[in-house]
């Protein structure tokens, strides 16, 4: 994921709203913070998500004072790995539905040999 502009209609000197590509998930953005908290070169800023998708962040002091050094790269990292865990978590919750309707299949076509009864 990448950071593709800043939302300025939606930003000022205290918060940024950064526009992603693709656009960010509620999904992606849960385990964004989640390991966003966990990293200290972050730890003086705070994120949430806008409801048109954009990441905001809030530094609770004017931007320009902020260390910004290598700060659009660590996001955009962070927010690759929570785009990849939650893509493998749906994978897995698909498969294993799709598991479950397969087995449920087979009961049910057992049944209905058993029964001698058409399925519909």
């Amino acid at each position: 994921m990448r950071i593709t502009s800043i939302n300025r209609k939606e930003s000022n000197e205290y918060n940024l709203e950064l526009n992603t590509e693709p656009k960010l998930e509620q999904a992606v953005f849960d385990h964004f913070q989640l390991q966003a908290a966990r990293d200290p070169r972050l730890k003086s800023i705070a994120f949430s998500k806008h409801e048109n998708s954009g990441l905001i962040l809030h530094t609770g002091a004017l931007m320009d004072s902020v260390n910004s050094d290598g700060l659009a790269s660590l996001i955009e990292d962070i927010l690759t790995k929570a785009e990849s865990f939650v893509a493998r978590k749906f994978a897995e919750t698909k498969q294993d539905a799709s598991h479950q309707d397969n087995q449920e299949n087979e009961i049910i076509e057992a049944a209905a040999k058993k029964l001698g009864v058409p399925i519909k």
